[in-house]
């Protein structure tokens, strides 16, 4: 029987410099495949499927451990920080991309970003970054675990809500959209399975 790798219960660094280093590789290709706008939209194409990976990565992190106990399973919730920051990395990418458009191509970012995606998109990005800006202990420690554990909560079911929504409403024109909404109602499913079973492991009733 093959047995998993056995991975250390410490953070590893390679995993964010890593990630990174796959993110900026796959910004310059997108520019360099295709020139002006058009490359600058498979940017924000592809970094809204590394976003899409890397906050399902963390997000799922906790309940992978509950589920499935293992060393898999452990590496993916001692990386959840490392996620955390791979997503903010991508997703600011995204935002870059999307400033570059408005700039570009006003006409066409106006019609795609309609003022209400822009009000809702620009909240998700506060809590990006705010969530992002208290991932560091000290950061964490100024804010105090009430109000750091509030930001996290609500900002991590508001980012849900916006990729269930982006995904979901282009499912009619672009049937492939399906795959990653129905991902984000899995995971918002396992979460909350976990979460139950774990619930009633410690009230001392049968699992």
């Amino acid at each position: 029987m093959i047995q998993p790798p056995r991975f250390s219960a410490r953070p590893n660094p390679l995993v964010w410099w890593l990630g990174a280093l796959v993110l900026g590789l796959m910004a310059l290709a997108c520019l360099q495949a295709l020139p002006g706008v058009d490359g600058v939209r498979l940017l924000i194409r592809a970094t809204a499927r590394t976003s899409l990976l890397f906050f399902l990565l963390a997000y799922t992190a906790q309940a992978a451990v509950r589920t499935w106990p293992g060393a898999w399973s452990n590496w993916q919730r001692t990386h959840r920080r490392q996620w955390g920051w791979l997503f903010v990395a991508s997703h600011t990418v995204h935002a870059a991309g999307i400033l570059a458009l408005a700039l570009m191509a006003p006409d066409l970012f106006n019609t795609l970003a309609p003022l209400g995606n822009r009000i809702s998109g620009g909240l998700a990005y506060a809590f990006i970054w705010a969530m992002g800006l208290t991932s560091f202990d000290r950061s964490a420690r100024w804010l105090g675990p009430t109000w750091w554990a509030r930001l996290h909560t609500w900002g991590l079911h508001y980012i849900w809500l916006s990729f269930l929504v982006a995904n979901g409403k282009r499912i009619a024109a672009q049937p492939l959209y399906a795959v990653p909404t129905l991902l984000l109602l899995a995971a918002l499913c396992w979460r909350l399975w976990a979460t139950r079973q774990a619930s009633r492991q410690v009230g001392g009733m049968p699992a």
